[in-house]
């Protein structure tokens, strides 16, 4: 059975059906979207939500568009604005009037859809934001999808384990939701365990709290790409696939794994301990991690990744990855990030050089004790700006 979204924007149907289909036909008709024009009032729309498409079809999620001035068809005219609503049904949600859902911003304002990227969903009226213009593109389109599906799955899971106001979960449950074994929970920071079981009585929370300081937080779990960095191996390397095998049981099942592959950082490093009891990772070069992975796995043509600065000195204790462009760094060689939201066990964001003085980081400010670094690196790592 199909997921069910309601979508509520002012234009007309027959102007949303392209970008409608697009949506549905990239899901393989696992998803449905039912546009819906301004409503008289948000209690009409509260009360369409309640009945979903039928008895049996409930809805599992509401997308929004922030500006609703236009006139519908039957001549209703909202007095509010997209974010209005989406306030008015978080609170329905937290009287449990309606079940929490995901709530989806898709809006045509940049400025708008910026504004409410949530940087800690816990806190935001959207669970997720989109540039309509943006749905166009395949890379974008497929991401909108893979999102809509993890957030209605996220949001069932999260409904499961709801308790009242002043109950908190216990390690077993999160350890449900999180769909890992004990191990990995054990070398979990316990401010995070903390943090999440806190969120037992709001959904909406949970999710955010799972979403933007698990998820999308460096540290805790590994992105292939944080991966190889923290092994110092190269993209390029034809034997990755075979080395990535090796972490199978090490993956991360929870919400949103649909998204990208992720891997609990706690036991990549309690398998290297394994093979290679003498030394911890973060204090050999990457040739000498691939050095050792060769000899333990029998893999001749695996590559260390090499220095992006020829002309510079730079560290090869890659350990994290620019926030922007991805390239491997050492800390020591990277600039720290603005982040005053940041969780005490997240991983700081970093930018790379190169990124940074060829105003590819416009987003990121640089962290106010890093910025007097800028000259530093530029004098020790000789950065090329043509780059």
């Amino acid at each position: 059975m199909p997921i069910n979204y309601l979508y509520i924007d002012d234009e007309r149907t027959e102007t949303l059906q392209s970008l409608i289909d697009c949506l549905e036909n990239e899901s393989e008709d696992k998803l449905k979207i039912k546009h819906k024009q301004v409503m008289n009032s948000i209690k009409a729309i509260v009360n369409f939500i309640k009945a979903g498409i039928d008895e049996s079809t409930p809805f599992s999620g509401v997308i929004i568009d922030q500006d609703l001035k236009a006139e519908s068809d039957d001549g209703n005219k909202a007095d509010y604005f997209g974010t209005t609503l989406a306030q008015h049904l978080r609170t329905e949600m937290a009287l449990s009037n309606i079940d929490s859902m995901p709530l989806v911003l898709l809006s045509n304002e940049d400025v708008i859809v910026e504004s409410f990227e949530p940087d800690d969903a816990s806190k935001n009226l959207f669970d997720y934001v989109v540039k309509k213009k943006e749905v166009v593109k395949p890379a974008t389109r497929e991401r909108v999808v893979r999102m809509l599906l993890s957030l209605v799955s996220a949001y069932s899971l999260a409904r499961d384990c709801k308790k009242p106001l002043g109950s908190d979960l216990v390690i077993d449950e999160i350890q449900i939701l999180l769909n890992c074994n004990t191990q990995m929970l054990e070398y979990t920071d316990n401010r995070f365990i903390d943090f999440l079981s806190s969120k037992a009585s709001d959904p909406h929370a949970l999710v955010g709290s799972i979403y933007s300081t698990l998820v999308q937080s460096a540290g805790t779990l590994l992105t292939e790409g944080m991966l190889k960095t923290k092994l110092g191996v190269s993209c390029c390397s034809r034997s990755w696939d075979t080395v990535k095998q090796q972490f199978e049981e090490y993956r991360y099942f929870g919400p949103f794994n649909e998204l990208k592959a992720r891997w609990w950082f706690a036991g990549i490093e309690d398998w290297w301990f394994k093979i290679h009891p003498d030394d911890v990772l973060q204090s050999l070069t990457c040739e000498e991690r691939v050095s050792i992975l060769r000899e333990k796995l029998k893999l001749p043509d695996l590559t260390p990744i090499v220095t992006r600065y020829q002309n510079g000195d730079q560290s090869m204790h890659l350990w994290v990855n620019c926030v922007v462009s991805g390239h491997p760094l050492d800390p020591y060689d990277a600039l720290r990030v603005r982040d005053p939201d940041a969780k005490v066990w997240e991983q700081p964001k970093y930018l790379d050089l190169l990124t940074h003085l060829n105003g590819k980081a416009d987003k990121y400010v640089i962290h106010a004790d890093d910025k007097k670094k800028v000259k530093r690196l530029i004098a020790r790592l000789k950065p090329d700006v043509n780059e």
